[in-house]
């Protein structure tokens, strides 16, 4: 898996976390900490950018929908951006396309912030 977070808008005040690779029991810890670590900074607008995930487990879902609840708690929110087919599928199976907003341009996704 390979992650990397950096932070846009006039005041950074959106972070975009770009996971590509396989989520799953050796890289799904570094991938909450990630997030975690978006949080500690009081960012809670994130763009989840998915573009080249190829795997994702349950714990990896988990921690998906856990950062959904904490930024709209916050008053932020939680974007998925380039999600492949495969990947979306699972979204719509674990119902997460229904409470998510799912983009396919960064620009879409960073305009969704009002």
């Amino acid at each position: 898996m390979e992650i990397a977070v950096s932070r846009i808008g006039d005041m950074e005040e959106i972070a975009i976390v770009k996971v590509s690779g396989v989520v799953d029991s050796e890289t799904v810890e570094l991938f909450g900490e990630t997030v975690e670590g978006v949080f500690k900074e009081e960012c809670y607008n994130i763009i989840l950018d998915i573009d080249g995930l190829t795997y994702i487990n349950t714990a990896g879902l988990s921690i998906i929908a856990d950062a959904y609840k904490k930024s709209t708690q916050n008053k932020g929110g939680l974007k998925i951006l380039n999600a492949g087919d495969a990947i979306k599928e699972l979204l719509d199976v674990v119902r997460f396309t229904k409470i998510i907003d799912i983009y396919d341009s960064e620009e879409e996704a960073v305009g969704s912030f009002g």
